[in-house]
């Protein structure tokens, strides 16, 4: 009856530090603590094959310590001795992260109770491999990748070994209860082998010198006086056709002699009909347009100068050791002449 009093006292003691622990979480999942509450309520009327289920259910979900010991202590009592010892294990891992020797304490008590009934192996590696996890019979036990012994239960059981970088291995084993631990050795491993990536077709390993070099960010200007360079020859090249504009007008006007009308009343060669008044005319128009034209080339003319010579110098540059080459530049001008008119057609 004493034993049976502690028993109760203890599961008690775990389940109201389980139940606070869910009460003080913020971030509680509501159907973790459903299915914790179902789980009290059933393991308290000794319903363990239903109540182990929901508190399994409910550490799936939450991963509290408190309800992980609950789930531990129902296997215990519902008979499933090495499940319930795995758990403990775990349980015990747990609280010593989270410094509560209280739990561990726990913990250790049931799995030395545990561990009456089951037989101790440890795992040794037969060869140099970093082992990272030990399955029996499916289920990860805690620590036995680090050769520290832990509890099974006697019989033939399926272990399964992983190791780093190699392929797992799964042996069959008889496991014996006997005074000391048994010692199993891990089968030899091969190494896994990882299939290399294949190259994509449009993948290219080795970079073109060649390539040409990335633009620089949208709102940054080069400092090199390329641009200014580069508007200064399409002012030369507004300036040429302007004044080449301004030359033949002018020369169509001189060649006029209607156009001295401005100047004589009948000037000598200009007959005096609509012929001759509309030859005057045109003189007008083709005066104008050669002043103006002389004007806006001649402007353009000194503003690329002005440009070209106030341009910063380009750095010189290479690409693979070869000597970046200079863009060509050109203006080349075509005088063309029409009915009524006349012009030069530049090309820069």
């Amino acid at each position: 009856m004493k034993r049976a009093a502690r028993t109760i006292a203890a599961v008690a003691g775990v389940v109201l530090w389980s139940s606070l622990a869910h009460a003080q979480s913020p971030d509680k999942d509501a159907d973790a603590e459903r299915f914790f509450r179902e789980g009290q309520k059933l393991m308290e009327a000794r319903r363990y094959g239903e109540a182990c289920p929901k508190f399994e259910a409910a550490y799936k979900k939450d991963h509290q310590l408190g309800t992980l010991l609950n789930l531990a202590y129902c296997h215990k009592e519902q008979g499933a001795v090495w499940l319930a010892w795995v758990e403990f294990k775990e349980a015990e891992l747990k609280a010593i992260e989270l410094k509560r020797n209280d739990r561990r304490d726990f913990a250790r008590q049931r799995m030395a109770e545990l561990e009456k009934s089951l037989a101790r192996v440890i795992v040794e590696p037969t060869q140099k491999v970093e082992l990272t996890e030990v399955l029996v019979d499916d289920r990860h036990v805690p620590d036995a990748e680090r050769s520290v012994a832990f509890a099974a239960e006697p019989g033939q059981r399926k272990l399964t070994f992983r190791a780093k970088g190699m392929k797992q291995v799964v042996e069959l084993v008889t496991i014996v209860k006997r005074d000391r631990a048994q010692r199993i050795a891990v089968p030899a491993m091969e190494v896994q082998e990882v299939e290399p990536v294949a190259d994509e077709p449009s993948r290219r390993d080795d970079r073109d010198d060649d390539a040409p070099a990335a633009p620089p960010p949208r709102g940054e200007v080069t400092s090199d006086g390329s641009g200014r360079r580069t508007l200064a020859l399409a002012l030369v090249g507004v300036g040429v056709v302007g004044v080449g504009v301004g030359a033949v007008t002018g020369l169509m006007t001189l060649s006029n002699e209607c156009a001295r009308s401005g100047r004589e009343e009948n000037p000598a060669g200009c007959p005096n009909t609509d012929v001759g008044r509309d030859r005057a005319a045109q003189g007008q128009t083709t005066g104008m347009i050669s002043t103006v034209s002389f004007g806006v080339g001649g402007a353009a003319l000194v503003t690329a100068l002005v440009l070209y010579l106030t341009a910063p110098s380009a750095p010189s540059s290479t690409t693979a050791g070869v000597a970046a080459k200079p863009r060509a530049a050109g203006l080349r001008a075509t005088p063309e002449i029409g009915a009524g008119w006349a012009g030069l057609r530049g090309v820069f």
